[in-house]
């Protein structure tokens, strides 16, 4: 018995010495993969929207030391620490870690470059995408970036073999510890910092919240509210009209456009109705504007940019997808097609039912313009146009932008059912089509309208039955499908099935009216509205802040959100499932999201 005892006590003593032999070289080999996991991420500096300031810039490295000591540290704490209890042999147990850590190793060096492509880490569906079958040549460019794996494992190898045999020596250092208490420093201060920038909105660091894979960083509004540092309302008033401070810069146009001499310059007016629905468009409910479309082109298969005003805004007149517009907001920039008018001594005429409430009026688009203020009603927009078309100088261009409204009249009243709410819907379309016709009537009688292009849309349509909240959510076919109708001496009458978007709206004026010699590619994601031929793309994308959706020709959607999971919808709205993605839509959507963002 004494010999058992004693034999067990040996065997104990020996067992804790091999742990603790294996727990102190796991402390070593985290820390070098540290190193080796700082260096690769090094890399997200030439790829990120590099902040301009010096605060912004020590953020990055703070941060980049932070995240990435405590990711990897977290990730032996997680495996490697528990296999130095599990697995007795020292050889199997360095083993198991060194392909381990190669293997992490590779996807972060993988995740450089899936974002330097698509702007998005590691997900289930980029990675289907990186392997995809049916994309031989691309999958292919994938694979070079594994080849380094046997250089990394050697590495490894070469570590945790030395790291064992000088041990004892390693155990006598005693800068580890101090190494190890500042990385944990940076990485909560880089925390605290964030949370300082996010609440006060200071882009330079709060652009740089998706640098890195596996990032959260920490906010505390809730906390500065409650304890009334920071007030919610103002706070989201200026996020409302600043944009998203982690917008990244884009660079809009990309090159320096260029047009062709010519001495016509055509008239433009651009009309919105907010909350005209596609199927309003009828004899019956609105006359006068049935009417016009029957002499104008009518496109019938055409999708607004975004739910909100300012994405649809954004499409309409930057040629750009609504994910575009935080960082329109961040940047000031104002459109081409107003640059041009501008710059060709246009005269301006804007005149909104909501005193242009949308920020990216005031904030970009027609920043340096004068925007007519009135009561913010239909009638008086329309009123306020009237004057100023009168008062217009007869030989001098005129471009005019009248935005009107069917939403906010509708949120005034209370509806006992939806046959009520139906019934409100069809008399404010009437007086909405009166409206359009004094408009429309002034053009003809004043003879402007075979010099004027005169488009017709809406910046979403009038959902029944939904609140404003559950509207902006809500991307049915009865919100995102809306009327499109552009009368032009040059284009033919009649209906066009074709898919289109709001974003092909400014290719086609600035080509077809002010002769722009630049490729679409240089200033808009859009396709001539024009032009006969079909979208390059066999899709439209609509966007808020939390996703992408991609509507194709039948109707169906993908709604693709900002970590890369998505979800499938049919033409009636109604969710289904989907096993096998459609990795080359998404391929074309991602890089279509980023075209325009700064390198």
């Amino acid at each position: 018995m004494l010999w058992l005892k004693n034999g067990k006590i040996k065997f104990d003593r020996q067992y804790r010495e091999q742990t603790s032999q294996k727990i102190s070289w796991g402390h070593w080999f985290a820390f070098f993969n540290i190193i080796w996991a700082v260096l690769i991420g090094s890399r997200y500096a030439f790829i990120i929207d590099w902040p301009h300031t010096f605060f912004g810039k020590l953020y990055f490295f703070i941060s980049l030391l932070g995240h990435f000591s405590f990711v990897t540290f977290s990730l032996y704490l997680l495996v490697i620490f528990p296999l130095s209890f599990i697995i007795k042999n020292e050889r199997t147990f360095r083993g198991i870690s060194v392909i381990f850590a190669t293997l992490a190793t590779t996807l972060l060096l993988v995740d450089t470059e899936v974002f330097a492509r698509f702007n998005l880490h590691l997900s289930s569906v980029v990675w289907n995408l990186l392997v995809n079958p049916e994309n031989g040549e691309l999958s292919r460019d994938w694979q070079i970036f594994f080849t380094p794996m046997p250089f990394l494992l050697l590495v490894q190898m070469v570590f945790s073999r030395w790291a064992w045999y000088k041990l004892r020596s390693l155990e006598r250092q005693k800068w580890i510890r101090h190494v190890g208490f500042g990385l944990t420093a940076l990485f909560i201060f880089s925390h605290l910092i964030y949370a300082w920038a996010d609440a006060a909105i200071y882009r330079p660091i709060t652009m740089q919240k998706s640098n890195f894979p596996l990032s959260y960083p920490m906010t505390a509004r809730s906390f500065l509210e409650k304890h009334g540092f920071l007030d919610k309302e103002e706070h989201q008033a200026k996020i409302n009209q600043e944009g998203n401070a982690d917008a990244p810069a884009i660079q809009y146009p990309k090159n320096t456009l260029a047009y062709e001499t010519t001495a016509e310059k055509p008239n433009v007016l651009i009309i919105t109705v907010n909350g005209l629905r596609q199927d309003a468009l009828q004899a019956e409910k609105m006359p006068a504007l049935y009417e016009f479309a029957s002499r104008a082109t009518r496109f019938n298969n055409h999708y607004t940019t975004g739910l909100t005003g300012n994405g649809a805004v954004t499409g309409l007149f930057y040629g750009l997808t609504a994910n575009y517009t935080d960082s329109l907001l961040n940047q000031k920039l104002s459109s081409v097609l107003v640059d041009k008018l501008r710059r060709d001594q246009y005269q301006f005429g804007l005149f909104s039912a909501t005193n242009f409430n949308d920020s990216i009026f005031r904030q970009a688009l027609f920043s340096q313009v004068r925007m007519k203020q009135g009561k913010k009603n239909n009638e008086s927009a329309v009123k306020n146009w009237q004057q100023w078309f009168n008062r217009r100088l007869a030989d001098t261009p005129w471009f005019s932008y009248i935005s009107l409204d069917l939403t906010q009249p509708m949120k005034e009243k209370n509806y006992k059912d939806l046959a009520a709410e139906q019934q409100a819907y069809e008399q404010l379309l009437k007086q909405t089509d009166q409206l359009l016709n004094l408009v429309l009537s002034q053009l003809q009688v004043q003879n402007q309208l075979e010099d004027t292009a005169v488009i017709i849309t809406s910046e979403r349509g009038y959902v029944f039955r939904k609140t404003e909240k559950e509207q902006l959510e809500y991307f049915a076919p009865e919100a995102i499908k809306v009327p499109m109708i552009v009368s032009w001496k040059e284009l033919n009458t009649g209906i066009e099935n074709k898919l289109t978007s709001h974003i092909d709206v400014v290719p086609a004026l600035m080509y077809n009216l002010f002769w722009v010699k630049n490729p679409n590619s240089d200033y808009t994601l859009g396709h001539n509205l024009f032009d006969h031929t079909q979208r390059p793309t066999e899709w439209v994308l609509l966007a808020d802040r939390r996703q992408n959706v991609i509507v194709v020709p039948d109707g169906t959607q993908y709604h693709l959100d900002r970590k890369g999971n998505y979800q499938k919808f049919d033409r009636t709205y109604e969710k289904t499932s989907s096993t096998r993605p459609p990795l080359g839509l998404f391929l074309d959507v991602f890089t279509q999201s980023r075209s325009f963002i700064e390198k």
